[in-house]
């Protein structure tokens, strides 16, 4: 393989690693890692920027090195911000409160991410989420009417709370259904 090839495919599964954790964990700001991750993201650019000038690695064309800086810069950005998130949540299930919404089941069509269930959370702060409640039972005939349901909240590692995504029927003591 080339090392362009491995270099693509590397990028596409840190991307994936991610996305994986944007997807799966919600925070009341979900983009709050970014500015952190691009900070991090910068200091591996140039710490990597004074290595090729420092090692005397050539790159023979200018625009060549723009393009392999911003690559290492997107590449380190995209990781640290899905390991900072990972820090928020590893371990990290310190119960702060429980969160209500009124969850609907706008179609029987999956989207992308799988996320079927949209939740209203009453805390604005949360807004808007899409969410895989499996454990709700819903009544009556489609469309079905909202429901109501509690998700719990945890405290994360760096301050930030969080609640998972997707709930099974095994995860009645994280989420339940209140009607």
């Amino acid at each position: 393989m080339s090392k362009y090839v491995k270099a693509f495919l590397t990028f596409l599964v840190v991307l994936e690693f991610a996305f994986m954790l944007y997807d799966q964990v919600h925070l009341k700001d979900d983009w709050y890692f970014l500015p952190w991750a691009a900070l991090l993201g910068g200091v591996v650019m140039v710490v990597s920027s004074i290595l090729i000038i420092f090692k005397k690695i050539t790159i023979r064309d200018t625009f060549l090195k723009f393009f392999y800086v911003s690559v290492i810069f997107l590449f380190s950005t995209v990781y640290s911000y899905g390991l900072l998130s990972l820090i928020n949540i590893f371990n990290a299930r310190q119960f702060v409160t429980w969160e209500r919404a009124k969850v609907d089941l706008p179609s029987w069509v999956i989207t992308f991410g799988g996320n079927y269930n949209d939740a209203v959370f009453e805390n604005k702060e949360w807004g808007n989420r899409m969410m895989n409640l499996f454990f709700m039972k819903w009544k009556g005939d489609f469309p079905h009417p909202p429901m109501t349901a509690e998700v719990k909240v945890f405290k994360g590692n760096l301050g930030k709370d969080y609640m998972l995504k997707t709930y099974d029927e095994d995860e009645k003591n994280d989420a339940r259904q209140i009607d």
